[in-house]
């Protein structure tokens, strides 16, 4: 078999949605700079927050995702302003992947979650489910929030074909 690649891709709608939230907090930090050095009203914690928020902005647009088929497992891997992380799960370990619905409690109490999709990626999201055996011999369940495409789920499909969920 050989190896199947997908990228993240960037949705038109969703960069503007996000420029706009970004340039938004630009307008917001501005007035705050403008309060301090015209009206000398200092506000540490507000200014605190607007550059929080507009570094996570930024560091949400500026990641890429790659998510890999190997003979293996599935290999995903994140390069943002932070660094680069990638997760190596073999197909064993996977016990479902299904399209992502928000509940406050599932059937199932995962240990780990992982965001492992871009905001600018306008595919459906994806949940895929797994084990990992700690260091204790302890099995703890985890899951990965991704964006795999039909390519990826048509391949994941033939390779696990009683696991993954197309509801």
């Amino acid at each position: 078999m050989e190896n199947l690649m997908v990228r993240s891709e960037t949705s038109r709608k969703n960069f503007y949605v996000l420029m706009v939230a970004i340039i938004s907090f630009i307008f917001l930090l501005g007035f705050s700079l403008y309060k301090y050095l015209v009206l000398h009203i200092f506000q540490p914690l507000e200014m605190m927050a607007e550059l929080l928020v507009l570094f996570v902005l930024i560091e949400r647009m500026a990641a890429q995702y790659s998510y890999e088929m190997t003979p293996k497992g599935l290999c995903l891997t994140k390069r943002s302003l932070l660094g680069t992380v990638t997760h190596e799960i073999p197909y064993g370990a996977i016990f479902s992947v299904y399209r992502y619905k928000p509940q406050l409690i599932g059937l199932i109490k995962f240990r780990r979650t992982y965001r492992f999709h871009s905001a600018l990626d306008g595919r459906d999201v994806w949940t895929l489910a797994y084990t990992v055996t700690r260091s204790n011999n302890k099995e703890e369940k985890r899951r990965i929030y991704f964006k795999p495409g039909d390519q990826m789920l048509a391949a994941l499909q033939a390779k696990l074909p009683a696991k993954v969920m197309a509801h």
